[in-house]
């Protein structure tokens, strides 16, 4: 059977000597793992179209349960990524979160867009790292299924006054009453949780239009990341590597 479709390269591997195996977000289809024969090599015409963080539009030919590519064209290479290792580090742990997220062949084409928007702002810097990596987080995971209860108070007695706390394991806002019996409980402040409700409300364009200080970023950063920890079961190893990364520019910035 031959089809073709436009995707986005999610991850790639690289098989014997010169060929690859591919996963594929595509259009109207989904996730797909794909081999792409002869990849690897300088004068392969798929070359160009089958590395990370690249869409194009591809044809594909299967025979049993290989799905083999048959040509490729990129149409978006996201170049700005490779002149930046964190925006790089950052982009390979969303599409792995985008990743895990999707299912086989099951149309993603939300999820799809989110991340091709994800990789734009991050390639021409048209969001900061720290507000793009919050709100892909929580927004990815509420059009997952996995929406938390950010609604105007405590999701167990509807308490609205301050302070509230949000649990990962809960999967939304508590009081102090409530939430003592989380551990996993840290404080929120307003703003955050202002944010929080309009990352999973806004529109897909308007998703990295919000703004917080320094100090509320981070408060938000690590509501997310949790969330996405306790969501996922485990700490993705993508994740790991960036915040690594991170911790070591800044101590190289600070000993300037």
């Amino acid at each position: 059977m031959e089809f073709s479709a436009r995707g986005l390269v999610l991850a790639e591997r690289t098989v014997g000597e010169w060929d690859k195996s591919l996963t594929l977000l595509c259009e109207g289809i989904g996730k797909i793992s794909v081999w792409a024969r002869g990849a690897k090599r300088v004068k392969s015409p798929l070359l160009a179209a089958c590395s990370m963080f690249v869409l194009g539009s591809y044809s594909f030919v299967k025979k049993g349960e290989r799905i083999s590519v048959t040509s490729a064209q990129p149409e978006e290479t996201f170049f700005g990524l490779r002149t930046d290792v964190e925006g790089l580090s950052l982009a390979a742990y969303l599409c792995e979160l985008c990743r895990t997220l999707c299912a086989e062949q099951q149309p993603e084409d939300e999820l799809l867009s989110l991340t091709l928007n994800a990789l734009y702002a991050l390639s021409e810097k048209r969001a900061p790292a720290e507000v793009v990596k919050p709100a892909f987080e929580l927004r990815s995971l509420a059009q997952s299924g996995f929406l938390p209860a950010l609604g105007s108070g405590c999701m167990v007695c509807g308490e609205r006054e301050f302070p509230l706390y949000f649990s990962s394991q809960a999967g939304g806002v508590l009081c102090a009453r409530h939430s003592a019996a989380q551990r996993d409980a840290q404080a929120i402040s307003p703003s955050v949780l202002s944010a929080m409700q309009y990352i999973c409300s806004c529109e897909a364009k308007r998703l990295y239009s919000f703004c917080l200080p320094p100090e509320a970023l981070d408060q938000l950063s690590h509501h997310c990341e949790a969330y996405v920890t306790t969501t996922l079961g485990a700490q993705p190893q993508t994740l790991r590597f960036y915040r690594s990364l991170c911790g070591d520019i800044k101590k190289i910035e600070e000993n300037q």
